[in-house]
């Protein structure tokens, strides 16, 4: 939620519990022109004040942040989410590790073929070298 949200929910709730700008910046240990810059915006809303504030309101943090407080079917969800989310990263990482085995013993397969056909490369050239040699001596080959 952007902070120009959070700072509307401070004052809907210290409007909706009857506490005026000068109680709240008494309670905060601050003064109102302090205050009312917070809940305007003109100052930033710093963490630790959203938990005071909170407080101070008989509210929680979520519900000034949010604008309401989360219920324990929220709760419920959030820990399905996470379950289904440790469960999808176990199942890429399986995945993962399964292509990076099958592509090992491609490089594998790769690297015996490349030796093979370097083997036949020198077998080759040997030939060629007996050829051209036979060539020198004789003149033609038989």
């Amino acid at each position: 939620m952007d902070n120009g949200s959070v700072k509307r929910n401070i004052s809907r709730i210290r409007k909706a519990s009857g506490i005026s700008q000068t109680e709240m910046a008494e309670r905060l240990g601050m003064s109102r022109t302090a205050y009312r810059n917070l809940e305007n915006g003109d100052t930033r809303l710093i963490n630790e004040n959203v938990d005071r504030i909170a407080a101070l309101l008989d509210t929680t943090a979520e519900e000034i942040v949010l604008g309401y407080t989360p219920s324990a079917k929220d709760s419920l969800r959030l820990n399905d989410i996470q379950k289904e989310y440790a469960s999808k990263q176990k199942e890429l990482i399986s995945i993962h590790e399964t292509e990076i085995s099958r592509l090992n013993e491609q490089i594998r397969t790769l690297r015996e073929h490349i030796e093979a056909l370097q083997e036949t490369i020198r077998t080759k050239d040997e030939l060629i070298s007996m050829l051209k040699r036979k060539i020198a001596g004789d003149g033609h080959i038989e």
